[in-house]
């Protein structure tokens, strides 16, 4: 592939943080559409009559709809303004969510839902390629930290405030909630982001050669894998806190908050780290602090006190991983950053789905304290995978 260049649209003249905002807060809807549901599980599953891992459910097919969508979308859409797609991506996540506030059933529900990830498959990949073609490479850290803050927000909030509206004002209204920011958003991203910058062109053969390439596909693969790694505990979260931490109910809150904490700490440092020590280095030194809190996770006796600094450097070690990953994959090949980017999305949600399965088999079959042992497992492979990416073909 082609060695970096610089990137196209840049005028001196511009600030470019208005912009990039505008473009994390997009990404902030893109992570609430996608996992409100979570913190709605008990009331949707009481209105529309079925089990709440039936809901749970429409968290997954988010994921897959997400997962298939967004290298297919490059494919389809590839040759067009990148925020074009943005604001199309936006506009179809506002329609799904309108469509689940008025689903009289849960088939229904299901198909908004899948519509709701084929939507985001458009808004993360190019967010994320519209903020690093807004500044020069080296501030091209700094720059996708700020777009994937959002995403960030989305994890720390959109589960703890979606439960609390869902009893203040029911899940219906939630979800109509999400269509006026998504309106929002779309408003801030005309607002705010000039770029009419068009991606490259992309067939199939090209989507292929992105995972056959040495450098992109074990990229690629260092993302799903370490995705899957933190689902494979994250996902059970709560029976691992209960059942080997011997953590109650006020404890899990004090955890579970001090995991946002530490999830936006990790974005703060993410960008200047990366334009610091390099992405190479920010990456692997990301990689190896999450598999020490995996082994720390699975041997330390059950403890609150211990809990929370564990989760804290869990999720600040989990976050710091992704704007240098993404700075990676742009030096690549920056010409085709829209196509890396949405595969690289695309291995985001199917390692948050792998990860979450095998979270399920692991807890039937040995218990919570070996969900550690399972994540630890899939880091290891993440970093295998890594290392396979810095050999250049």
């Amino acid at each position: 592939m082609h060695p970096a260049t610089t990137p196209a649209n840049l005028d001196p003249r511009n600030d470019p943080v208005p912009a990039l905002i505008a473009l994390g807060f997009a990404y902030f809807i893109l992570g609430t559409g996608s996992l409100a549901v979570v913190g709605l599980v008990q009331p949707m599953a009481a209105s529309l009559g079925v089990t709440p891992a039936a809901v749970a459910n429409l968290v997954t097919a988010f994921a897959l709809a997400f997962a298939v969508t967004a290298p297919l979308a490059q494919v389809l859409f590839g040759r067009y303004p990148r925020r074009s797609l943005l604001l199309t991506g936006l506009s179809i996540m506002s329609l799904a969510a309108l469509a689940g506030a008025l689903a009289t059933s849960y088939w229904v529900l299901l198909v908004s839902r899948i519509a709701a990830g084929m939507g985001a498959a458009m808004v993360g990949p190019m967010a994320s390629a519209i903020g690093a073609g807004l500044v020069p490479p080296e501030r091209q850290g700094r720059a996708l930290a700020i777009v994937f803050g959002g995403m960030t927000l989305a994890v720390v909030l959109a589960v703890p405030m979606a439960a609390w509206l869902g009893v203040l004002i029911g899940w219906r209204a939630v979800l109509v909630l999400l269509v006026v920011l998504g309106a929002v958003a779309a408003g801030g991203v005309l607002w705010k982001v000039h770029d009419r910058s068009r991606g490259v062109p992309v067939d199939l053969r090209a989507l292929f050669g992105v995972v056959v390439h040495r450098q992109a596909g074990f990229s690629i693969a260092t993302t799903l894998l370490q995705m899957a790694a933190m689902f494979a505990t994250y996902a059970l979260i709560t029976p691992y806190l209960s059942e080997r931490m011997a953590v109650g109910s006020g404890g899990m809150v004090a955890v579970l908050l001090s995991y946002g904490v530490g999830g936006i700490a990790g974005n703060l440092l993410a960008g200047g780290l990366t334009d610091r020590l390099g992405a190479d280095r920010t990456v692997l030194a990301s990689l190896a602090v999450l598999a020490a809190t995996f082994v720390a996770l699975w041997v330390l006796p059950a403890s609150l006190v211990l809990a929370l600094p564990l989760f804290v450097i869990w999720s600040t070690a989990g976050t710091l991983f992704q704007a240098p990953q993404q700075k990676r994959l742009v030096d690549i090949d920056p010409s085709r950053r829209s196509l890396l980017l949405a595969t690289n999305a695309s291995a985001l949600y199917l390692g948050m789905s792998l990860g979450a399965f095998l979270a399920g088999v692991v807890h039937h079959s040995a218990g919570s304290a070996a969900l550690p042992v399972a994540s630890l497992i899939l880091m290891a492979l993440a970093i295998a995978s890594f290392l396979s990416s810095r050999t250049r073909s």
